[in-house]
C-alpha cells in the first residue's frame, strides 16, 4: 500500500477517535458507578462505627446519671444528708465521734452510715474505682475506694493535693490519667449553699469493652463539652473544621461524629480506608467489565469500518484512474442503498458528463481560435483609421484650418483610448481622457468650459474603472451647460475610510425635482431609461459590490454633483481587478 493510501485511512482515525471516546465515556461512567457503590459501602461501615460511638457516649451519660442518682438519694434521706453535713464540716476523727454520740443518743439505733452507703451504692458497678467526697473549702476529704488495686497507683502518682485540684475544674466530666472522673456538687437543702463535691473515679475500660474486635482498627474517641478527650483507643489527630465538614481527614480516613448526650459528652470516630472492605474487589470488577465492553465495541466497529474503508478505497482507486486520464473508469455500484452507493452512481454520471463536456470544450476551443484569427485581422482596420485621421489633420493644418486640425487630433486621441480593451486604468488616465473629450467638445460648441482638478497626486495612480467619467461630461454638455455664459466643471477625489469618493460637480442649469425622482428610480430599479448613468452605476456594482455605485444630487439653476464610490486600495491595477472580482 502506498503512502498516499495510508494517508487516506480516515476510518482508522475515526476508529481511533471512537475508541478513545468510548474508553473515556465508559471509564467516566464506571468511575461514577464505583464512587456510588463505594459511598454506599462507606456509609454502611460508618453507620456501624457511629452506632459503637453512640453506645460509648450513652455509657458515659449513664455513669453521670448514676452519680446524679446517688446524690438524689442523699437528698431524699434526711439522716444521710445530716451525716454528709457532719462529714463536710468536721475532720474524720470528729466525724466518727459525732456518729458515736448520735448512736448513744438514739440508744444504740443508728440507721445511716455515709461510708457504707457510698461503698454499697457502686458495688454492682465494677468500673467504679473510688468515690471521693470533698468539702466546699477543700479542708475535709473522704475517699471510699471500691477497687484498691486501681486506686492505689492513681493516688500514689498524683497525691491528695493534686487530686483535690480536680475539684476546681469546671467540667462535670474530665480525664485523669487512665481514669474518667465524674463530678457532682452537693448543696445544703436548707441554705442551698454548696456543702462539697462528690467525685466518682471510673476505669476507662468500660468504653474499650464496647468496641467490637472487627472495629478495633478504627479510632474511637469520647470528648467532653469542652472538646477535651475523655477516651480514645488510638492516638486522636487534630481534626480541623474543614475535616468535620467534608467528613474525611487526609491520611487518616473517614470521620464521624456522634451527637452529644445530656452530659455534654460526644463521640468522634475515624475509620481508616482499610476498614472499608470490598472496595478494591468492586473497583477491579467494574474495571474488568468496562474493559470488556470497550473491547467488544472496538471489535464491532473495526469490522464495520474496514468494510466501509474497502468500499471507499475502491472509489479512491477509480478517482486515481480518472486523474491519470482514464475517463472511462467506472465504479461498481453496491446493492446497499447508502451514501457510498450514491457516490459511486454520481461518480459514474460525472465521468459520462465529463466526456461530453470535454467534447464541447474541444469544439469551443476550435471556434475560439477562429475568432482570435478574425480579431487579429480586424486589428488592421483601426490602424488604417488612425493613419487616415492623422493624414487629414496634417492637410488641414497645411491649409490653415487650425481648429479642424485640433478637432481631428482630439478625436484620434479619443479613438485610440476607446480602442484599448483594458478594463481598469489609473485615475490619471481617465482624467486625461476626460480632458481630451472636454477640449474636443469646446471646439465643437465654440465655448470654453473652465475645468478645475482637485486631487492629491498619490490618488491619481489609484486604479479606476475605464469609461466612467466620460458619460458624465457628455451629460454635462447635453443638459447642464448654459448657452449664454460659461459653465465651470470641477473634478475632485478623496479617500473616506475604505472608500474612494470621486466627485464631478458643475454650476450649470441643474435638474428639476421631478427628473431627479425619475433618475433615482432608474438607479434603484431595473429600468434602462437613462443609459449613461444607469450603466455606470451597474458596472461599478458588478465589479465591486452592491454597497458601491453612483449617487447624484442637484438643485435647479444652481448645479449638479455626481459622486462615484469605489473601494480604496493600495494594490496595483492587476491585483485590484482580481480582488474586485473575488468580493
Amino acid at each position: 500500500m502506498s503512502a498516499n493510501k495510508r494517508k487516506r485511512r480516515i476510518f482508522q482515525r475515526m476508529l481511533l477517535v471512537f475508541s478513545l471516546t468510548s474508553l473515556f465515556t465508559v471509564g467516566l461512567l464506571l468511575f461514577f458507578i464505583s464512587k456510588y457503590y463505594t459511598n454506599i459501602k462507606v456509609d454502611a461501615v460508618l453507620q456501624e462505627t457511629k452506632a459503637v460511638s453512640e453506645s460509648q457516649v450513652v455509657a458515659v451519660d449513664r455513669k453521670e446519671q448514676a452519680l446524679v442518682g446517688m446524690t438524689q438519694e442523699i437528698y431524699k434521706n434526711s439522716d444521710l444528708m445530716n451525716d454528709v453535713q457532719i462529714a463536710m464540716t468536721h475532720d474524720y476523727a470528729d466525724y466518727i465521734q459525732k456518729n458515736i454520740d448520735n448512736y448513744y443518743a438514739k440508744q444504740g439505733f443508728y440507721s445511716v452510715d455515709l461510708q457504707s452507703f457510698l461503698r454499697s451504692y457502686f458495688t454492682y458497678d465494677d468500673d467504679v474505682i473510688a468515690v471521693q467526697l470533698v468539702s466546699a473549702d477543700k479542708e475535709f476529704t473522704y475517699t471510699f475506694p471500691t477497687n484498691y488495686s486501681k486506686w492505689q497507683p492513681l493516688f500514689e502518682k498524683y497525691g491528695e493535693q493534686k487530686l483535690l485540684q480536680a475539684v476546681s475544674r469546671k467540667e462535670n466530666i474530665f480525664r485523669l490519667d487512665a481514669s474518667i472522673v465524674f463530678k457532682q456538687v452537693v448543696n445544703d437543702p436548707s441554705t442551698l449553699q454548696p456543702l462539697g463535691t462528690v467525685l466518682m473515679y471510673t476505669d476507662e475500660d468500660f468504653l474499650a469493652e464496647l468496641i467490637p474486635k472487627a472495629k478495633q482498627a478504627s479510632t474511637f474517641a469520647v470528648m467532653n463539652s469542652n472538646d477535651e478527650r475523655l477516651y480514645s483507643n488510638h492516638l486522636l489527630p487534630d481534626i480541623t473544621d474543614a475535616d468535620q465538614e467534608s467528613g474525611y481527614r487526609p491520611g487518616s480516613g473517614y470521620l464521624q461524629t456522634a451527637e452529644p448526650q445530656a452530659s455534654g459528652a460526644f463521640g468522634q470516630v475515624i475509620v481508616p480506608e482499610s476498614q472499608i472492605g470490598g472496595i478494591p474487589v468492586l473497583q477491579w470488577t467494574l474495571f474488568g467489565v468496562g474493559v470488556g465492553l470497550v473491547l467488544i465495541s472496538i471489535t464491532i466497529n473495526f469490522f464495520i469500518s474496514r468494510r466501509y474503508s474497502n468500499r471507499i478505497q475502491v472509489i479512491v482507486d477509480g478517482m486515481d484512474q480518472m486523474e491519470k486520464g482514464g475517463l472511462d473508469a467506472k465504479l461498481p455500484v453496491d446493492e446497499r442503498e447508502d451514501e457510498l452507493t450514491l457516490i459511486s452512481q454520481s461518480f459514474n454520471k460525472m465521468g459520462d458528463s465529463l466526456n461530453d463536456y470535454i467534447k464541447q470544450v474541444y469544439t469551443l476551443e476550435i471556434e475560439e481560435q477562429k475568432a482570435q484569427l478574425k480579431a487579429l485581422q480586424g486589428q488592421v482596420e483601426p490602424h488604417f483609421l488612425y493613419n487616415s485621421l492623422e493624414a487629414i489633420r496634417m492637410n488641414a493644418r497645411l491649409e490653415g484650418a487650425k481648429v479642424t486640425s485640433n478637432m481631428i487630433y482630439h478625436l484620434s486621441t479619443l479613438l485610440r483610448y476607446t480602442a484599448d480593451n483594458i478594463e481598469m486604468v489609473t485615475l490619471a488616465d481617465e482624467v486625461g481622457y476626460v480632458r481630451q473629450y472636454l477640449q474636443f467638445m469646446e471646439l465643437r460648441y465654440q465655448q470654453e468650459v473652465p475645468f478645475f482638478l482637485e486631487v492629491e497626486e498619490p490618488l491619481l495612480e489609484h486604479p479606476f474603472l475605464k469609461f466612467t467619467l466620460q458619460p458624465l461630461v457628455e451629460n454635462f454638455f447635453k443638459y447642464a451647460r448654459h448657452d449664454d455664459r460659461r459653465t465651470s466643471l470641477t473634478f475632485s477625489a478623496k479617500r473616506v475610510g475604505d472608500v474612494l469618493e470621486v466627485r464631478m460637480r458643475d454650476d450649470g442649469k441643474g435638474i428639476t425635482e421631478q427628473k431627479m425622482m425619475q433618475i433615482k428610480t432608474d438607479l434603484g430599479g431595473e429600468q434602462q431609461g437613462r443609459i449613461g448613468l444607469v450603466n455606470i452605476h451597474r458596472r461599478i456594482q458588478l465589479y465591486f459590490g452592491e454597497q458601491y455605485g453612483l449617487e447624484i444630487t442637484s438643485i435647479q439653476n444652481q448645479g449638479t454633483e455626481v459622486v462615484l464610490r469605489v473601494p480604496y486600495t493600495s494594490d496595483g491595477r492587476k491585483n485590484y481587478v482580481e480582488n474586485a472580482f473575488s468580493r
